[in-house]
């Protein structure tokens, strides 16, 4: 009897397969096999990843096109310098980078595994928030601390480090 894979390892390992390849193009049924779903949860998965803007895709007759999304930040990833030191600093704690401007898709992956964990958020005008990370889409993060629940813009965030 054949495994099936869950819902999860099949979204890493089509981000996986698209950041090798670059694209996926054929048939629905080719693209359970290659991730070794059941069809029927082929196009749940990809609306899944489309709405958290991982991938876009599209249907031509029976053909699939499925790419990556590409973002392309508005600002330059910069951090200021205080910013650049106090990350230094935590990396060398044991910290390590979630996300930041210069990663693109892989973003949404890091941030799934940092959801209900402490992150620290460095803001381009130079602010940071250190909070548990609640949920994200594609546009914004949300984030609790003691202050509360904060909606954090993603095109304002310069850098996403945590202790894992």
């Amino acid at each position: 009897m054949k495994r099936y894979k869950t819902l999860e390892e099949a979204q890493i390992e089509l981000i996986e397969l698209l950041e090798e390849k670059g694209e996926f193009r054929g048939t629905l049924d080719e693209l359970a096999e290659v991730l070794s779903v059941r069809p029927e949860n082929v196009r749940p998965l990809l609306q899944l990843l489309k709405s958290s803007g991982d991938i876009i895709y599209e249907e031509v007759d029976d053909e699939l096109i499925v790419r990556p999304a590409m973002m392309i930040p508005a600002l330059p990833p910069l951090l200021t310098p205080s910013q650049q030191k106090e990350v230094e600093e935590k990396l060398k704690e044991g910290y390590k980078v979630v996300a930041c401007s210069t990663m693109g898709g892989v973003q949404s992956r890091e941030l799934r595994s940092m959801l209900g964990k402490r992150i620290i958020v460095y803001f381009r005008n130079g602010s940071k928030v250190e909070a548990k990370l609640k949920g994200f889409d594609r546009f914004c993060l949300k984030l609790k601390n003691y202050m509360g629940n904060i909606l954090a813009y993603k095109h304002a965030i310069s850098t996403i480090v945590y202790k894992p």
